[in-house]
Parts: structure tokens; C-alpha cells; sequence
């Protein structure tokens, strides 16, 4: 079988370990793939640092600094040389079908799938319904909701990352017999549970606590404030308790602020960015993997990266999370924002080792039977070869 991938994405990040998961395990079914990127990127840019030079660079730069009616223009303007390329690609590559990822007002892939007679897979890490487009102006939301419908309706299979993205796409029209849902995976030879983390916590100073880690971006909605509120107050009951947060973002400075503030600096250890090939190590650092909060549509890739190590997962009770968190098999779920829940959960684990080390195992069972992207790949094929 052939597959086109088409993204446009910066190709890094977590969309960039996302597309390089999928794009490996198609290859290792025997899937032949050829990838259709905007220009300057190359997937596999996961593991490179947050800012980025050339033709990716300039662009990231650009779309930082016009403002969002003008950015979303060259969105749309990028549908005419996105459609000739992708249907070169498809026709070049005599491919069977078209893989892509949705993207806001990105119709090329659609049009081309239908110029080339192949059938659109669309996988759905959002759409204009989410709070990710109500950020963006208003002006041309309309034409972002007619784009979406009309990738949404020509596609063979819509493949959504969370239950809530999937009962949107239904309550949109669209058949259930043609909505799949898919959350996001990891790769078990990356994430392996043998991997130690004594390094790691001898570099931060954390031997002999017990550690409560993160790891992602801080912004907002990641909720990293509210967590050191909870582990402040936490901390006076069990001393012998650290975080280590792996990340970087624009709320970090304040967030080292609070944490001096707090009296804190020698038990809260900032580990900054960390290339994701670095990762299983960090994680494997942790006693417990902490997700603060979230939003209510996404996958979180964090969770299944946590529990492929290991680690039992405290995080928030939302649809995305539960559908891939077992509460009480394999992590911890707690009512949103709720300090004193949060406070429970976490102190329940570090009190009990066996506990901690019981729910760890299972997580990781649970994350191999189900959660990798060889297991997400070999679904979107079935789909594929069972969908009219």
C-alpha cells in the first residue's frame, strides 16, 4: 500500500512527534509513504530545539508577528500551491490514499484526494469549534467553519484524537460508521521501562525524595501554578517530597518567581526544554507524573509518555484524559481545578509505595495493549480497507 502524509505544521514539537510516530509505524507495516510538508520543513525536527532557522524559521516568525486576520490570508493562500503539490505526490507516488492532519481553512488536501480519485483519512487534533479557533479573529470564522465542513464531509475516515473531538464530528453530520477515535500514542522503544532516572535526579539534587514531575509547555492552561499552590501546601505534611518540571514556556519565569517567593528553590527543580529523545530519561526521574490541567478536546501525548514509563498519572478529570487514564487502575482523575482533590491524590501515592509501584506497572501494561502508534497505524489501515 502507498500513503501521502500532508501536514502544515512547523514539524516539531509535539505535532512533529505525532506525524514521525505515524509515519514510522505506517512504514513498518510495509506501507510505502511519502510526506508532503510546507517549505523548509522536514518531520523529525521533533527533537530540535523550540526555535528554528531558514524558510521554517522565517515563517514562524512572521506568523508571531502580523496580525491573525493577515496570518489567516496566507492560510488560505497556502491552499493553491499546497494543491498542486500534493497532487503531484499523490499522482507521482501512485499512492492509495491520502493521510492529513486538518489544519484551519486547509482545504488543498481534499480537492487533490478527489483530482487523484484516492480517499482522505483526516486526523483531528481540533477544530473550529474549540477554543484553539476562538483565539483567532472573528472575521473569517464563517469561512474557517465552510472549510472545515467541507474536509470533514469528503473524508473516507475522520480519525479524532479525543471521544469529545469525535462526538463534535458526529453532532456535525457526519456518520458515525466513519469517525474513529484515536488518541495520541508513544513509541515503547523510546519509552522503555528499564530506562533510570538516577542521573537525572542526582543532577537535580533529588536523591532520596520522592518526586512529582512535569513535563510541557507552561503556559496557562497547563495549570503549573495551581499544582505548586497544591505541593506548597503538601510539602508541610511530607517533607521528604520535590518536583521536578521539565519544560519551558512564557510563564516560567514567573512561575521561578513563586517558587523563591514560596521558599521552595531546593525542592522545586526547573529541568528548562529537553530534546524528546531526552525525555525517558527525565520521566523516568519521577515517582508520580502530574498533569495539572488541560484543555477539553486535546490528547495530551504526556499521559501515555508518563505511564509508558511507569509512572502513575494524577490528572484531571476531562473526556481526552479519560479516555486514556483507568482512575483508580492506572492513574488518578480529579474534578478540574479542585486544589484539595488534587492534594489528595498526590498525597495518597506518596504514602503508599506499593501502591505507587502497583499502579505504575499498570499503567505501563495498559499504555502496550493499547496506546502505541504501530497499534494506532494498524487501525487507520483496517478502517481504511473496511470503509466504502
Amino acid at each position: 500500500m502507498r500513503l501521502v502524509v500532508d501536514h502544515r505544521t512547523q514539524g516539531q514539537g509535539v505535532e512533529g512527534v505525532h506525524l514521525l510516530g505515524m509515519i514510522h509505524a505506517f512504514e513498518r507495516a510495509g506501507v510505502e509513504v511519502t510526506v508532503v510538508s510546507p517549505p523548509g520543513v522536514v518531520v523529525g525536527a521533533a527533537t530540535a530545539a523550540p526555535r528554528a532557522g531558514g524558510l521554517r524559521g522565517a515563517w514562524r516568525t512572521l506568523a508571531e508577528r502580523v496580525p491573525e486576520f493577515v496570518f489567516e490570508l496566507m492560510e488560505i493562500a497556502y491552499n493553491v500551491p499546497a494543491f498542486f503539490r500534493i497532487r503531484h505526490a499523490l499522482r507521482s507516488s501512485r499512492a492509495d490514499a491520502l493521510y492529513e492532519r486538518y489544519a484551519f481553512f486547509h482545504v488543498a488536501g481534499a480537492l487533490a484526494a478527489r483530482a487523484a480519485g484516492v480517499p482522505l483519512l483526516l486526523e483531528l487534533n481540533y477544530t473550529a469549534e474549540t477554543p484553539l479557533y476562538r483565539r483567532r479573529s472573528r472575521l473569517l470564522r464563517p469561512l474557517a467553519l465552510a472549510a472545515e465542513r467541507f474536509v470533514l464531509r469528503r473524508a473516507r475516515v475522520v480519525a479524532a484524537v479525543s471521544s469529545v473531538l469525535s462526538r463534535q464530528v458526529v453532532g456535525r453530520g457526519i456518520a458515525p460508521e466513519r469517525v474513529i477515535t484515536i488518541p495520541n500514542a508513544i513509541d515503547p522503544e523510546q519509552f522503555r521501562g528499564e530506562i533510570s532516572g538516577a542521573a537525572v535526579r542526582s543532577q537535580y539534587g533529588l536523591d532520596g525524595v520522592r518526586v512529582v514531575g512535569f513535563t510541557g509547555a507552561f503556559f496557562p492552561w497547563h495549570g503549573v501554578g495551581f499544582f505548586l499552590d497544591v505541593l506548597r501546601e503538601l510539602m508541610r505534611e511530607i517533607p521528604d517530597t520535590a518536583a521536578l518540571l521539565v519544560g519551558d514556556g512564557p510563564e516560567r519565569a514567573a512561575l521561578e518567581e513563586r517558587v523563591r517567593e514560596s521558599g521552595l528553590e531546593s525542592r522545586v527543580r526547573f529541568a528548562g526544554w529537553v530534546g524528546h529523545e531526552n525525555l525517558p530519561g527525565h520521566v523516568a526521574a519521577f515517582d508520580i507524573a502530574v498533569m495539572p490541567d488541560s484543555n477539553e478536546y486535546g490528547s495530551p501525548m504526556k499521559i501515555y509518555e508518563y505511564m509508558a514509563m511507569g509512572k502513575p498519572v494524577v490528572a484531571p478529570r476531562l473526556g481526552p484524559l479519560e479516555d486514556g487514564i483507568v482512575d483508580g487502575e492506572t492513574g488518578i482523575l480529579f474534578p478540574r481545578r479542585d486544589a484539595a482533590a488534587l492534594r489528595a491524590a498526590l498525597e495518597k501515592l506518596l504514602r503508599d509505595d506499593r501502591l505507587r509501584a502497583g499502579m505504575g506497572a499498570r499503567a505501563r501494561d495498559h499504555v502496550l495493549a493499547k496506546h502505541t502508534w504501530d497499534r494506532n497505524a494498524a487501525r487507520i489501515l483496517e478502517v481504511l480497507g473496511t470503509t466504502p
